[in-house]
C-alpha cells in the first residue's frame, strides 16, 4: 500500500498528484496546474517549543508534453507555545523548485532545486511517505539533503537504473540547517528484483568553508506483505582533519494490521569531528487512518548523547 503512495507522489513519475483510491491537491480548470500542499505538526518533549508546526507547505505542479515543474514553499517551525513570535523563529523558504524533461522513454534531465538522488530516506520528501518522524543520523550529516543543479537519469532496463548530478553554484535558498555546498558531483544506482531493492550511492562536494568531502554509501530494502526491512551504510572522508568513518541504520517495519505499523530502527555512527562513536534505539507505532493522513508515535534512545526523547506527529496531505 505505502509503495503505491509512494509512486503517486514521486516526481520523476511525471506528476505529483494523481487519481487513485483518492485525490490529492486540485486542479485548476482548464489548465495542467495542480496546488496542493502538506502539513506536519510534531509534539516532542526534548523541545522547549514541545509543540511545533515543523512544516506547512504549499505544492505546486504542472505538465505539458515532456515537461514536468514542481514548486514547493515551505513554512516551517511554527511553535504553539507561544515562543515564535519572532519572525526570526519562523522559516519560510523554498523547499524545491524543479524541471524535468523527459528525452525519451528511458532518459530524462532535471534541473533547478531538488532532493539529492542518494540512499533512501532521501527519495521520500514528505513526511506522510516517511515511517517515521525522526530521521536517521545519515540524513543531513554525510551528503547534502538538497542540490541545485542539473541531474541525467538513465533507464538501463526495467530493474535498472542510474543517474549522474552536477553543481557549480550556491543553492539557490540558502538553508542553515542543511550542508551548505557550492560544489557537487553525484552518482547514484539503483535495482530491483521482485521485492528487493538496492541502491548505491557516491559523491563529492566542497562546502562554504571550502572542504572538499567525499562519501558512499550503499543500501537495500526490502517489501514484504506484512514485514518490511531496510538498511544503509555510509562513510565520509575530507581533506581536512576530521572525518566521519561510518553511519549505518537497520530498520523493520511490521504492518501487524491494518493500516497500524510497529516500527523498530538500530542507528550506529562514528564522529570524529564531534568526537562521539554512538548507538540509536527507536521504537515507534505508524496509524494510517487514510491514505492521506498518518499518525506517528516514537520513543528513541540515545546510548552517548543525552538526546533520549518521545516524539509524536501527525501528517496530512491535502
Amino acid at each position: 500500500m505505502y509503495k503505491n503512495i509512494y509512486y503517486i507522489l514521486l516526481i520523476s513519475s511525471g506528476t505529483l498528484f494523481a487519481n487513485e483510491e483518492s485525490s490529492y491537491g486540485w486542479n485548476l480548470p482548464d489548465t495542467s496546474i495542480n496546488v496542493g500542499g502538506y502539513l506536519d505538526m510534531t509534539y516532542d518533549t526534548k523541545r522547549e517549543e514541545s509543540f511545533l508546526f515543523n512544516d506547512i507547505a504549499v505544492l505546486f505542479s504542472a505538465n505539458k508534453n515532456r515537461f514536468d515543474l514542481l514548486a514547493e514553499i515551505e513554512l516551517s517551525h511554527i511553535s504553539l507555545d507561544g515562543k515564535s513570535n519572532s519572525s526570526s523563529d519562523i522559516d519560510l523558504h523554498l523547499e524545491r523548485l524543479q524541471l524535468n524533461y523527459t528525452l525519451n522513454d528511458k532518459q530524462s534531465i532535471e534541473i533547478g532545486r531538488f532532493n539529492s538522488d542518494i540512499g533512501y530516506w532521501n527519495q521520500a520528501p514528505i513526511p506522510i511517505l516517511q515511517e517515521t518522524t525522526s530521521r536517521p543520523h545519515i540524513v543531513g550529516n554525510f551528503f547534502p539533503k538538497l542540490i541545485t543543479g542539473i541531474l541525467f537519469r538513465q533507464s538501463i532496463n526495467e530493474h535498472n537504473t542510474f543517474s549522474i548530478t552536477f553543481q557549480d553554484n550556491m543553492d539557490i535558498a540558502h538553508q542553515e540547517r542543511f550542508i551548505q555546498v557550492n560544489r557537487h558531483k553525484t552518482f547514484s544506482y539503483f535495482g530491483t528484483y521482485g521485492d528487493f531493492s538496492w541502491r548505491f550511492s557516491a559523491g563529492k562536494y566542497r562546502d562554504s568553508r571550502n572542504k572538499n568531502v567525499i562519501y558512499r554509501g550503499i543500501g537495500s530494502e526490502y517489501e514484504g506483505e506484512k514485514l518490511s526491512f531496510q538498511v544503509e551504510l555510509f562513510r565520509q572522508n575530507s581533506d581536512k582533519k576530521h572525518e566521519k568513518p561510518y553511519s549505518g541504520y537497520l530498520q523493520s517495519t511490521w504492518h501487524f494490521k491494518d493500516k497500524q505499523d510497529a516500527v523498530i530502527r538500530f542507528e550506529k555512527y562514528k564522529d570524529n569531528e564531534i568526537e562521539i562513536e554512538e548507538q540509536i534505539y527507536l521504537f515507534g507505532y505508524t496509524y494510517r487512518p487514510t491514505n492521506n493522513t498518518v499518525l506517528k508515535a516514537e520513543y528513541i534512545y540515545h546510548t552517548k548523547l543525552p538526546l533520549n526523547h518521545y516524539l509524536y506527529s501527525f501528517s496530512v496531505l491535502f
